[in-house]
């Protein structure tokens, strides 16, 4: 049986917040169905917890697939326009925006159903009897 995918906190150390761990994790998927069947394996494999980001790195292969499409990035962005290379920024913070949005969304949902649950006459806490 596969594994569920790891959530967005297995990359809050490199990513250094929630919203950066989302947007990090969302790459991963997009990854994991790349046409480069060395970058779709190693998103995969982090993306079902069985490697670790910073393990993946140190692989040679999975550093050598990733370093190829970095470049390729970069070159791509070295020939943007600075008008252009403005749109993508825009639209990095757009997208760090929407996972910071969805974030606040899934706490506030998470937060009002524990607090039916306690209207509804469950304690936030119990155990054998005693209550806190």
């Amino acid at each position: 049986m596969e594994r569920p995918e790891v959530g967005d906190e297995e990359f809050l150390d490199i990513a250094k917040d929630p919203a950066r761990a989302r947007a990090l994790r969302k790459s991963l998927q997009r990854l994991a169905g790349s046409g480069d069947e060395t970058v779709r394996e190693m998103a995969r494999e982090v993306l079902a917890g069985r490697i670790g980001l910073r393990q993946a790195a140190r692989n040679v292969a999975y550093r050598e697939a990733l370093s190829e499409r970095a470049r390729a990035g970069m070159h791509a962005c070295d020939r943007m326009s600075a008008a252009e290379r403005h749109a993508a920024e825009v639209e990095g913070r757009r997208q760090l925006d929407e996972c910071q949005s969805e974030i606040d969304r899934e706490l506030a949902e998470w937060q009002a159903e524990r607090r039916r649950g306690r209207k509804a006459g469950e304690a936030p806490h119990q155990s054998r009897g005693w209550r806190l």
